[in-house]
């Protein structure tokens, strides 16, 4: 987003050269030809800097940084002086009314711009780290906030610690994995156990919601899993404990969604639970794409969830691919739906440019997910998750999620 600059000066020669010379930088500029209209336009809409003219009808310069320090959402706001007025006195007296700094007129428009851009340097962050410190209490200052950041990039290293950092190596299968935060720790989370020499237990889970909260509790699950599926196989009995555990133990508002099975890698079959998650696809050798739709409960939200479990057969060829809800609901951006027929992953029916987009035509979605997985089944395992991650970026227009993505691809070799 733009940063907003408000240029306020009486002479509207001045104000359009300003205006012209810094929209072209990015700046959306907004004006005011007097002290007045300043505050007002100030108070309404707070912008990132003030270019401020001391010498005005109305209100002087002066008058107006003091009433904008009055105010609770305008005070921090920078303040640059503009004036013909270069006595040394002058320049103190802006100084001390709270300004940030000074430009004597004539001026330089290099020279503008070169200032804005060290202003804005050296005072945005302070914009998002105060409100901050004003949630945190009073003893919580600047050096808090740095702490905090320590504190949070440590628990993202520990969390990346805790997941596997490559898939596992299954003779007869070939495994892909990929996991994107949308913040610097994840709810989505992967994790493979082995538990015996021809089984191996898998998961996939979501833990709504994302940041420290959602992390917290994807530790918790994942611990809980690693003990407890050694201690029954039946995948729906795992997630009936992991279940009670999580609704004795946190709030209402904390669930999750999960797969957890075993894949046997004599027999080729995967043995499954899926609790409220995202039906896993599983296209065929054939080119048909099937849905698992063993379904149950989500974990964590109800105290009487019950759940039950399913198994897939996998052939030479198949492909099955877990993923979270991160996947199938990134959005469109401003030009997926009058390009849809330029993107590899889109169904062939056009939509009308004129018609308001559908749902469908709005989020990514489980059909264009299975379209993808069959253009690219040719592909390793790792490279099929590349290849998604590569078309979400072209439906949403951006390589950053929205949300956390978590995929897992597994194939059976021909």
């Amino acid at each position: 987003m733009a940063e907003t600059i408000l240029v306020v000066d009486d002479d509207l020669d001045i104000l359009e050269l300003l205006k012209m010379n810094l929209e072209p930088e990015g700046y959306d500029v907004r004006t005011a030809s007097d002290g007045r209209q300043a505050v007002e336009s100030a108070s309404e809409s707070p912008p990132d800097l003030i270019l401020l003219d001391v010498m005005m009808p109305h209100k002087n310069g002066y008058q107006v940084i003091e009433e904008l320090k009055d105010i609770e959402e305008t005070k921090t706001v920078p303040v640059i002086l503009l004036t013909a007025r270069g006595q040394t006195e002058d320049k103190v007296q802006g100084l001390d009314a709270g300004a940030d700094d000074y430009i004597t007129k004539p001026f330089d428009l290099r020279e503008v711009t070169a200032r804005v851009k060290a202003v804005l340097g050296r005072t945005q962050p302070i914009k998002y780290i105060n409100p901050l410190m004003r949630a945190m209490g009073s003893g919580f200052n600047e050096a808090g906030v740095q702490q905090l950041a320590g504190h949070l990039q440590a628990a993202a290293d520990i969390q990346k610690k805790l997941l596997p950092e490559q898939a596992p190596s299954i003779q007869g299968f070939d495994i892909g994995i990929l996991l994107q935060s949308s913040m610097s720790v994840s709810g989505d989370f992967y994790d493979f156990i082995p538990l015996s020499e021809t089984r191996i237990g898998i998961v996939l889970g979501d833990v709504k919601g994302n940041g420290i909260p959602a992390a917290l509790l994807m530790v918790m699950i994942r611990t809980a899993l690693r003990l407890l599926c050694r201690e029954a196989e039946d995948p729906a009995v795992i997630l009936k404990r992991i279940n009670d555990l999580v609704v004795r133990d946190t709030e209402a508002t904390l669930f999750a969604t999960m797969i957890y099975g075993v894949m046997d890698t004599v027999t080729s079959t995967f043995t499954y639970s899926n609790g409220g998650h995202c039906y896993p696809l599983r296209r065929k050798s054939t080119g048909m794409i099937d849905v698992l739709k063993t379904g149950n409960m989500l974990v964590g939200a109800f105290e009487e969830a019950t759940f039950r479990s399913g198994t897939c057969l996998l052939s030479s060829g198949d492909i099955v691919v877990f993923y979270t809800d991160g996947i199938t609901e990134t959005y469109a951006g401003d030009s997926s739906v009058s390009n849809k027929s330029q993107r590899a992953s889109v169904n062939s029916e056009e939509v009308n440019a004129h018609q308001s987009p559908t749902p469908a035509d709005m989020f990514y979605g489980q059909d264009r997910l299975a379209t993808c997985v069959s253009k690219n089944a040719t592909l390793s395992a790792s490279e099929l998750c590349e290849a998604i991650v590569t078309d979400l970026a072209l439906f949403s227009g951006s390589t950053q999620p929205n949300d956390d993505r978590a995929l897992v691809v597994i194939k059976r070799d021909t």
